[in-house]
Formats: C-alpha cells, sequence, structure tokens
C-alpha cells in the first residue's frame, strides 16, 4: 500500500502544471509581445514601409516592442529558451499567436469587404 501511495504521488507531482520562473515573461505577455513582433515584420513586408525605414534595422523596432511591455532583450531571449524547452507550451503559445493573428486578419478583411449591393 505504501508502494502505491508513492506511485500516486509522483504520477500527480508529474502531472501537474508547473509554475514557470520568475525570470520568465509570462505566458500571456509573451504571447502579445510575439503578435507585436510578427505584425511589425508583415508592415516592412509593405513596399511603401519598407522604403521610408530602409536604413534602419528592424530590430531596433523589436527592443522598442520589447521596451512597451517592459522586457529587455535579454528577458525575451530567456524566455524563448525556456519556452522552447518546454515545447508544449511553446507549441500553446504560438497557437494562440496565430488564433489573433487571424481574428485580426478577418476583422481587416471584413473592414475592407465590399458593402452589400442589395441594401441600397
Amino acid at each position: 500500500m505504501k508502494y502505491f501511495l508513492s506511485f500516486i504521488a509522483v504520477l500527480l507531482f508529474a502531472c501537474s502544471e508547473t509554475s514557470t520562473p520568475d525570470y520568465v515573461i509570462p505566458k500571456e505577455k509573451i504571447i502579445d509581445i510575439i503578435v507585436d513582433i510578427h505584425l511589425t515584420d508583415g508592415m516592412f513586408t509593405l513596399q511603401p514601409v519598407r522604403k521610408e525605414f530602409v536604413s534602419k534595422d528592424s530590430i531596433n523596432y523589436y527592443n522598442l516592442i520589447l521596451e512597451n511591455y517592459g522586457y529587455t532583450r535579454k528577458d525575451f531571449d530567456t524566455s524563448v529558451f525556456y519556452y522552447s524547452e518546454n515545447i508544449n507550451e511553446y507549441n500553446k503559445i504560438y497557437i494562440e499567436v496565430l488564433n489573433r493573428l487571424n481574428e485580426l486578419e478577418t476583422e481587416i478583411k471584413q473592414q475592407q469587404a465590399p458593402k452589400d449591393s442589395t441594401t441600397n
């Protein structure tokens, strides 16, 4: 019986969700940051934007994004490393990033869609 209880305790401990260390950017914040980074990357693919900012390094814009959230590049790199070592968490983060980007894309498409001609 003692071994059975020990096994259950170990199993529960192993299955419980581990807390994120203090030095890691919380999941919700890093999702917001990654979404903003992807949006910034998207802006730089537009010819007028790229032309205007061609002489500037996009890394500087990433640093501005991080500063806006109160983090440094080191904080971000450390957090990405942590999450990449915990691939299930990293996958969940990127699923949420993709969901948010898809939602934004849908909103933009709806705003750009021509008005229904039957509602004259």
